[in-house]
C-alpha cells in the first residue's frame, strides 16, 4: 500500500509541471480569444461612430437644404401676393378705362 502510495505520489509530482503547462496554455488560448474580440469589438465600434458621423452630416446637409427651399417658398409666395396685387390694379385701371371707353361711345 505504501508502495502504491508511493508511486501516485511520484507520479504526481513528475507530471504537475505539465499540468500547469496545460492552465498556461488554456490561459494563453483564452486571452487570446479574448483580445481577439476585444478588437472585433473596436472595429465594429469605429464603424459605427463612422456611420453616426456619416449620419449627422447627411442630415445637415438635409436642414441646410430644407432651410433654403423653405426661404425660397417665403419669396416665392411674396413675388405671387405682389402680382396679385399687381392684377388686382390693373383690373381696376382696365375697368376703368373700359368703362370711360364705353361712355365715350353712347355719347
Amino acid at each position: 500500500m505504501l508502495r502504491v502510495l508511493g508511486l501516485i505520489a511520484a507520479f504526481l509530482i513528475a507530471f504537475a509541471p505539465f499540468a500547469q503547462a496545460k492552465d498556461v496554455s488554456a490561459q494563453q488560448a483564452g486571452v487570446e480569444y479574448a483580445r481577439q474580440e476585444a478588437e472585433k469589438a473596436d472595429a465594429q465600434h469605429k464603424s459605427d461612430l463612422q456611420d453616426v458621423a456619416e449620419a449627422e452630416r447627411v442630415l445637415e446637409q438635409r436642414k441646410k437644404a430644407f432651410e433654403l427651399q423653405t426661404k425660397q417658398l417665403a419669396d416665392e409666395r411674396k413675388k405671387a401676393e405682389l402680382s396679385k396685387k399687381r392684377l388686382q390694379e390693373a383690373n381696376v385701371k382696365y375697368n376703368k378705362a373700359q368703362a370711360i371707353l364705353d361712355q365715350a361711345w353712347k355719347e
